[in-house]
């Protein structure tokens, strides 16, 4: 015989059970049962549904119930009240996906551990057997940042004070020492960086990847006033490629040939891209603008032969050498 399906969620029940307990009543426990079975009209609400719930809101909502010994029933130990909107069956499958999207970059920073703490508080729990079972996250690299470079770098922003650390540049040989302001957070790809620049008369903001940063300390002593401009947004054209700073912008043109030509199809890859297709001679020629031409280059030479640059003369003489 199969068993019993609710058509509710299990969000609804937290709401109702906080409706019962917001103004500081103490309710037993078998008149919130027969209060969520009429309100929700199931009479197979089960009892060990009811208290599943109560103990997923007291230990992964924080939620502040706890059972009354005296008066034999549950209560609320101080003023509290649930979000008033709950999430319906899409919203919390859109929450599981969220989680799964999150844990495809995957780190041991305190910022992914965060998120993904706060996901796993407000997503109530589904059945082994539930849709979710239908989507797959494949899991990405993830990035190996030092123990407490995060924690140290999210003290900084929270407190506006500088930080000293050693960083090995892409650019550079030898790594070198820094003292930065930090301004932002940068997340890109699953990638962490700290937008921040020297305390000096001309700033010069840049990015720096929380992976290769080194023997972070923070000066606690050495505050700041955050700059109105302090926004990488602001400063830098973000274009679609990423997080890289440039502040000159370039027509690319760029033929794409075979199955490199459904994928420039598939994306907006600028907002003032023009796709013009050639059935002729089976090609694609893709034409943006954009300033993020590293990025750029690396994307067309991921193509190998099927893409050829066309435009700009020297980002054509840059794709050939790295050729």
């Amino acid at each position: 015989m199969p068993g019993h399906k609710t058509t509710h969620t299990q969000m609804a029940r937290y709401q109702l059970i906080d409706s019962l307990l917001a103004d500081g009543k103490i309710v037993p426990f078998d008149d919130i049962l027969a209060f969520l079975r009429s309100e929700l009209r199931d009479t197979k609400l089960s009892e060990s549904s009811v208290r599943r719930d109560i103990r997923y809101m007291r230990e992964e909502l924080s939620v502040p119930i706890a059972y009354d010994e005296k008066n034999h029933g549950w209560k609320y130990t101080k003023p509290f009240q649930f979000p008033a909107q709950g999430f319906s069956d899409d919203e919390i499958l859109s929450l599981h996906l969220m989680r799964k999207l999150l844990a495809q970059h995957a780190s041991d920073d305190v910022f992914y551990k965060s998120f993904d703490s706060l996901l796993q508080k407000i997503t109530p729990k589904q059945d082994e057997s539930s849709f979710l079972e239908r989507f797959f996250v494949p899991a990405r690299p993830k990035f190996l940042i030092k123990p407490g470079v995060s924690e140290k770098v999210l003290y900084a922003l929270k407190h506006n004070v500088l930080l000293d650390f050693y960083y090995n540049s892409r650019w550079e040989p030898e790594e070198r020492h820094r003292r930065i302001m930090p301004f932002q957070i940068v997340i890109d790809e699953g990638a962490l960086y700290l937008y921040g620049a020297k305390k000096s008369p001309n700033p010069n903001p840049r990015l720096f990847k929380l992976s290769k940063m080194h023997n972070v300390e923070l000066l606690s002593s050495e505050s700041f006033d955050l700059p109105e401009n302090f926004r990488f947004h602001e400063e830098f054209e973000q274009g679609r490629f990423g997080a890289f700073q440039y502040d000159e912008w370039y027509e690319f043109k760029i033929e794409f040939y075979g199955e490199a030509r459904g994928h420039v199809r598939d994306f907006v890859w600028a907002d003032d891209q023009i796709i013009e297709e050639n059935q002729k001679e089976e090609k694609t020629t893709l034409t943006f603008t954009s300033s993020q031409w590293i990025p750029i280059v690396h994307w067309v030479l991921s193509f190998g032969k099927n893409a050829k640059p066309i435009e700009p003369d020297w980002f054509v003489a840059e794709i050939e050498k790295n050729l």
